[in-house]
């Protein structure tokens, strides 16, 4: 069989690797989080607090329609990556099908039933009666773009397991681009307010979805062959299972963030729940390397546990550890130093204060996350979603929901924010036993297989 663009993988220095497939994801995941940064920036600029709260109350329905769109992605991703490293060209096609009749699907679906139901969904969230109709005119919108948000995210997963993160990178400079200039033009120009921040999230979407389409369409090493739409349930069913992790990460995000939300609206009103949001966003924007990392380190295991290459999957774990470690403590450090000069961009008055109270918590909880993400990345990458599942649903929702409303009856406000550190102490213990074994078996393969 002739080389596949995608044999590199198996072929160069393992820390090489990780960087230069890292890199560019890590700049274009900043670039992607800087516009929804940019929308809270010129929002609290220029309409004020409650629409702060207003798109604090919308992330959640953002986050389920991103839920579904990564685990497709991730979960296909992991079978191309895996089918190209064994040089199985027909079933790395089939799979890249299957990712786009899923993710099809869902992104027309979900926000069709989402829009249906939008005003009880938006109370449930925690919505005040001052923030919404600012959050129902916000979620409206974007979900009308949830389309093209889905199929960029999971191509963008695909190009991926090619290796080809400068075209996933460049895709997301396309949207935060043309976001960053749209913003001040819809919201304040033409008067459109919150809306105008969706409409220029919305058509930036559209931007990255149409370069992604001619990406598959002219440069993948992949083939969109007829039929066009062949279902294949086993691989389905596969490409779910592998991703289900992801789905859990943003979906269980979505279910604490609207708990989060209802539990500070009670004890704190909308500051509180601004304040969440405001923390939330900016934590997003400093956990970027990591994710960046994972997106980096998740092909070249796909690949080298395709090819059998025990030891280079190895290294490529322990490095992408201590990598993901220092990104953590590095994104805390401003949060930890000067959280009043950056809270002070997004947030003024008591939500300024209030956020500026619970930084010190939200710093404490990120140097503790690193690992437990490479390592549910690693999960996913070697074919056990199950774990990853169950991983990331206990960090992200069975351990922290009850530790916060425990605390929050002592506590008050301050517990719901002191819940998250002390989550990452609980789940990462949990973690590291559950790794023990694998590491184990990867050793062993590892001088087993070594020449």
């Amino acid at each position: 069989m002739p080389p596949l663009k995608s044999d590199y993988l198996t072929d160069r220095p393992v820390g090489e690797l990780l960087f230069r497939l890292s890199l560019p994801s890590i700049i274009g995941l900043v670039l992607q989080m800087a516009y929804s940064l940019t929308d809270t920036f010129f929002v609290a600029l220029w309409i004020g607090d409650k629409a702060v709260a207003a798109l604090a109350v919308a992330f959640p329905i953002q986050l389920v329609m991103v839920a579904f769109a990564q685990g497709f992605g991730i979960g296909g991703a992991t079978l191309i990556g895996r089918y190209l490293g064994s040089r199985d060209t027909d079933n790395s096609d089939l799979a890249l099908k299957n990712t786009l009749i899923l993710t099809g699907a869902t992104s027309l679906g979900l926000p069709a039933l989402a829009l249906y139901f939008l005003h009880p969904i938006v109370h449930f969230l925690g919505a005040s009666p001052q923030s919404m109709p600012m959050a129902i005119s916000y979620s409206s919108v974007v979900l009308l773009g949830s389309p093209f948000l889905s199929f960029s995210i999971a191509t963008n997963a695909i190009a991926r397991a090619e290796g080809r993160a400068s075209v996933a990178m460049k895709t997301l400079a396309i949207s935060s681009l043309v976001n960053a200039v749209l913003d001040p033009v819809f919201i304040k120009t033409m008067g459109m307010g919150v809306s105008g921040a969706a409409w220029a999230t919305v058509i930036s979407q559209a931007g990255s979805a149409i370069w992604m389409g001619f990406y598959l369409a002219q440069n993948s090493s992949l083939s969109l062959t007829r039929p066009y739409l062949r279902a294949n349930f086993d691989m389905m069913k596969e490409i779910v299972s592998i991703g289900s992790s992801a789905f859990v990460r943003q979906g269980a995000g979505s279910v604490t963030a609207a708990f989060m939300n209802r539990l500070l609206a009670t004890l704190g009103g909308d500051p509180a729940v601004a304040a969440m949001g405001v923390l939330g966003r900016i934590t997003t924007f400093a956990y970027m390397p990591l994710f960046g990392l994972i997106q980096g380190m998740m092909p070249i295991v796909s690949h080298n546990v395709g090819a059998a290459e025990d030891c280079r999957v190895l290294r490529v774990i322990d490095l992408s550890i201590i990598w993901g470690t220092v990104a953590c403590l590095a994104g805390a450090l401003p949060l930890a130093v000067i959280p009043s000069q950056i809270l002070a961009c997004f947030s003024s008055g008591e939500t300024l204060k209030m956020a500026v109270t619970a930084s010190p918590y939200i710093a404490m909880s990120m140097p503790l996350a690193g690992f437990q993400v490479v390592l549910s990345g690693t999960y996913q990458a070697i074919g056990r979603g199950k774990t990853a599942f169950f991983l990331d649903l206990t960090r992200r929702a069975l351990v922290v929901v009850p530790l916060a409303w425990l605390l929050s009856r002592f506590l008050g406000v301050l517990g719901v924010f002191f819940a998250l550190p002390l989550t990452e102490v609980i789940s990462g213990l949990f973690s590291l036993g559950m790794f023990r074994s694998v590491r184990l078996k990867l050793i062993k393969a590892c001088h087993y297989n070594r020449p």
